[in-house]
């Protein structure tokens, strides 16, 4: 009977510390923001997009849950800091969202073109920035993991990251299904309406990451 009772509680631990991450991450509110972003890629440049994502992502979680106290106690930031920081340069991409501009893309504009007779690609990904750092681990899963590790223990915030990090590129990955579905038109529209909802969300961050340090 103990056995069985030390087992339910696990089990509820782990399923808790899950959703507390997973909801924090947001990977379906995020696929919108994903469509948006990769707009003009092909299926594999997409793919290959998300498992940068999901590889920095898990990195960066990973790295706050077993070092994040010691590295801000030993640099001096607060997460607060980490929500300002995170949402200017969310506010930074949805400008370009809104103008219609993609300085995130690879392979694609003048820059691919430019780069085609040298053979080098000089793009930028949006897979590690803005999909890995600050959507998928920003500083709201930062914090989650930090909070999960403290009072749940090293095995349970392992589980939380790795199961909520799976849900994530699962749930992402259907968004090229749905990228064909709206067409060119549908994604030019969505590209600027994302771009309002990521200012919305750049200038939360900052709000909240502002009224934390004061």
């Amino acid at each position: 009977m103990v056995i069985a009772d030390l087992n339910s509680d696990l089990g509820l631990l782990l399923v808790r510390a899950f959703i507390i991450l997973f909801v924090v991450m947001d990977s379906p509110g995020n696929i919108p923001i994903f469509i948006a972003l990769t707009k003009g890629m092909t299926k594999e440049e997409r793919k290959k997009e998300l498992k940068y994502a999901v590889i920095v992502a898990t990195a960066l979680l990973l790295l706050f849950a077993l070092l994040g106290k010691i590295i801000l106690d030993v640099l001096g930031i607060t997460i607060d800091s980490f929500m300002i920081a995170g949402g200017i340069l969310l506010l930074l991409i949805s400008f370009d969202l809104l103008r219609g501009e993609h300085k995130y893309a690879i392979g694609r504009g003048a820059g691919a073109n430019a780069s085609a007779g040298a053979g080098v690609d000089t793009g930028v990904g949006v897979g590690a920035v803005p999909l890995g750092i600050p959507l998928l681990a920003g500083p709201g899963a930062i914090t989650a993991v930090m909070v999960i590790i403290k009072s749940y223990g090293v095995a349970v915030v392992l589980f939380a990251i790795f199961s909520a990090i799976i849900a994530s590129w699962l749930v992402l990955g259907q968004s090229d299904r749905l990228y064909r579905l709206m067409g060119k038109v549908g994604s030019e529209v969505l590209s600027r309406v994302v771009g309002i909802i990521v200012a919305a969300i750049a200038i939360q961050f900052i709000g909240t990451g502002i009224i934390g340090l004061f």
